[in-house]
C-alpha cells in the first residue's frame, strides 16, 4: 500500500516539475540568473494578487452581474431579492431596474 502512495507521489513530483519547466520556458525566464528569476517570479505573483484582490474587494457588483449573464437560472433568486434596494430609511427604496452598471 504504501508502495503505491510513493509511486503516486513520485509522479505528482514529476509532474509539478514539468509544469514548472513549462513554465519557466514559456515565459523566458529559464535562461535568467537565479536572482532574476525570484525577480520575476515575486513580480508576476504580486501582480496576479493585486488582480485577484481587487476582484473580491472591488468588482464584486460587475462579478455577480457576469455570473447572472452566464448563469441566469442560478442567479435569479439574488435579482429578485436584490431588485429594491433601500437606503436605510423606509421611505426610500427604489428600483435597481433603471440603474445601469455597464456604463
Amino acid at each position: 500500500m504504501f508502495d503505491l502512495l510513493g509511486e503516486k507521489l513520485a509522479k505528482f513530483k514529476q509532474y509539478v516539475i514539468w509544469l514548472y519547466s513549462l513554465y519557466e520556458l514559456n515565459t523566458q525566464i529559464s535562461i535568467c540568473e537565479p536572482w532574476e528569476k525570484v525577480f520575476c517570479n515575486v513580480l508576476l505573483g504580486s501582480c496576479v494578487s493585486i488582480i485577484l484582490y481587487a476582484t473580491y474587494a472591488y468588482v464584486p457588483g460587475y462579478c455577480l452581474m457576469l455570473a447572472s449573464f452566464i448563469l441566469p437560472t442560478a442567479m435569479n433568486a439574488n435579482s429578485i431579492k436584490n431588485n429594491i434596494m433601500c437606503t436605510g430609511a423606509e421611505d426610500m427604496c427604489y428600483s435597481s431596474e433603471s440603474e445601469s452598471y455597464l456604463t
